[in-house]
């Protein structure tokens, strides 16, 4: 009977009392630095403590993986932890090199079509909508040639939408017990979405493409991955497109309704991510933004 192999195998042999050599350095080392220490000119008290330590420390580097440990710490204080969307750290990180024509370009030369998906309720379906359902996701899944991502994301429920569909109708009325009875019901409406932390489910597919295996790519002709000509550009979006088309229309057999984020929802949808950025009816602004749009419209009215 033939077995897997592993390809990374790790051999580490035992030396002493079951300690592989690295293991046997730290005892050793840790052995001498005791030594060292015991032989200090300061107080026994003060000598005997920091002997202790040494030896519980040349343990746990031994025996308890100290070294791992102490790594995984120092690569999370050195790391970046906090940013926003203007630190040069953050979009190094991020990898994303520009957003525009609808697409999303990475640092690796690659690109990115993201597409917003309006989920329907599974469950309410009858069982023949349910099985064909089914048969045409698994259809969309067997006509990929390409890898995708899906995203599903949890936000806070805006009804702000709703609420400035209806006011300005509301407000033309001019009847006070109406304008009364609709505060009510929108303060009653945004008390219970805080109060019970209601939540909202977005859905996402993102299409990947890689300019470097297109068939308009030349293997060996540019010096990096994002140099290619316009052309070659309006191609690899061309190839982008059809493939976001494809999978929209796959998707639109399993009665789900789609489109295709544009330039301006991907950037909001990127800044979304970072702190110092405010939701406002479905778009993110940087508060800079919010703010200086204030002091104009309070100039106009000035």
């Amino acid at each position: 009977m033939g077995y897997d192999i592993p390809d990374k195998i790790k051999y580490h042999e035992k030396i002493v009392a079951n300690l592989d050599l690295k293991q046997l350095g730290y005892m050793v080392g840790f052995l001498i630095l005791a030594g060292i220490a015991y032989g200090l000119p300061i107080i026994q008290e003060a000598r005997l403590t920091l002997v202790f330590i040494l030896l519980l420390t040349g343990i746990g580097f031994a025996l308890f993986n100290f070294e791992t440990i102490l790594f995984d710490r120092w690569k999370y204080l050195t790391n970046i932890r906090h940013g926003g969307a203007l630190d040069k750290k953050i979009r190094t990180f991020v990898g994303i090199r520009k957003i525009e024509n609808n697409t999303i370009y990475l640092d690796n030369g690659e690109m990115r079509a993201i597409i917003q998906i309006t989920p329907i309720n599974f469950e309410l379906l009858d069982e023949g909508r349910q099985k064909s359902i089914i048969l045409n996701y698994r259809d969309f899944l067997n006509q990929l040639s390409h890898p995708i991502q899906i995203v599903i994301r949890t936000v806070n429920v805006s009804l702000a939408d709703y609420f400035s569909n209806h006011e300005a109708r509301i407000l033309k009325t001019k009847d006070e017990d109406l304008i009364s009875l609709y505060n009510d019901f929108r303060t009653y409406e945004e008390k219970f979405l805080k109060e019970y932390f209601v939540k909202e489910r977005l859905f996402y597919v993102v299409i990947p493409f890689d300019p470097s295996a297109s068939q308009y790519s030349k293997p060996g002709v540019f010096q990096k991955k994002t140099d290619y000509s316009e052309r070659q550009k309006d191609a690899f979006l061309t190839e982008l497109g059809e493939r976001v088309q494809i999978a929209q229309s796959k998707l639109g057999n399993c009665g789900l309704t789609t489109y295709r984020l544009n330039t301006n929802q991907l950037i909001s949808l990127i800044m979304s991510y970072f702190e110092g950025y405010v939701e406002v009816n479905e778009d993110y602004l940087w508060r800079v933004s919010v703010a200086e749009s204030f002091f104009k419209e309070r100039d106009k009215r000035g």
